[in-house]
């Protein structure tokens, strides 16, 4: 629950009714906290070491199947799915639950030739780079930023054609947000790997 909400969703309302009901809690002259104290320390400078290791894993299988051009994309990709966390378990969804770095599907990635990704983060890691090879053969061999994001979301069946209106919606925002990110100063030069 919230900070602060003393109206749970219950079972017998809808979103926009809890929604209206959230609008008229905040509008009766409430203030949301402008501190993040309650959040501890928010300092990344000392971030988890495995996920710069991730990070170059990474960098290292994109720049060998991929090429110095797709090194970047792959970063942004990873830090968007995961964080450059390894072993994260997407949603339930009708295709099974993506896992790793790059979140990709076991059936996806059973298709690529790799198994047992559960547990592995090389092998995840390995599908991840695997899918966007695949999507870039469905080019030719070359692809924007924009088009490898599209590929890596819609997969390389679907990336380049228009999707009903809810899955085109996310496809789109997908790719804006891979575009927004940033490569962690952490992660370091990367020409220099």
């Amino acid at each position: 629950m919230a900070v602060g909400l003393t109206h749970p969703l219950t079972a017998d309302e809808n979103a926009s009714e809890f929604f209206h009901k959230d609008r008229a809690y905040w509008s009766k002259g409430l203030i949301a906290p402008t501190s993040t104290s309650w959040a501890g320390s928010l300092d990344n400078s000392k971030l988890n070491p495995q996920k710069s290791k991730v990070a170059k894993m990474v960098a290292d299988e994109a720049r060998s199947k991929l090429g110095e051009k797709y090194v970047e994309i792959a970063l942004k990709l990873t830090k968007l799915e995961s964080g450059y966390r390894c072993h994260v378990l997407g949603p339930k969804t009708r295709h099974g639950r993506a896992v790793g770095p790059l979140q990709v599907l076991p059936s996806s990635a059973a298709a690529l030739g790799v198994h047992n990704m559960h547990g592995d983060c090389k092998a995840q890691i390995t599908a991840g780079i695997l899918h966007m090879e695949r999507c870039l053969k469905s080019n030719g061999g070359s692809m924007t930023h924009r088009q490898i994001s599209a590929c890596h979301v819609a997969g390389w069946g679907g990336w380049n054609k228009q999707l009903n209106r809810s899955a085109e919606r996310y496809k789109q925002t997908y790719i804006t947000m891979a575009a927004a990110q940033k490569v962690p100063g952490w992660v370091g030069p990367l020409s220099a790997w």
